[in-house]
């Protein structure tokens, strides 16, 4: 799986960058055809917002979570985004 990492309107540290690459990871285990994964963090306003845009074959997702904290935001978008991958499996394997 590719993964890019973006930060926009600030310089990301290297521990949260790598803590939403590993986060990101876990998602492969849900679904191993997953091609490539775009972590967007913005920082507007004292708040961070994680978006992620996962491509895998036939499908496109994209995921958006706004909360005070940088890995809360992650948290939650992975979260959500391991809610649809199920979903978008589930739908695969029984059609």
């Amino acid at each position: 799986m590719l993964i890019e990492f973006t930060s926009r309107h600030f310089h990301a540290p290297d521990n949260v960058r790598s803590y939403a690459e590993q986060e990101v990871q876990r998602l492969h285990k849900v679904f191993n055809r997953i091609t490539q994964c775009q972590i967007i963090l913005l920082h507007e306003n004292n708040k961070y917002t994680a978006e992620l845009n996962l491509s895998m074959p036939s499908h496109k997702l994209n995921v958006k979570e706004t909360t005070d904290n940088a890995t809360k935001s992650i948290n939650r978008a992975v979260n959500k985004m391991r809610v649809r991958v199920r979903k978008v499996k589930d739908k695969m394997i029984t059609h």
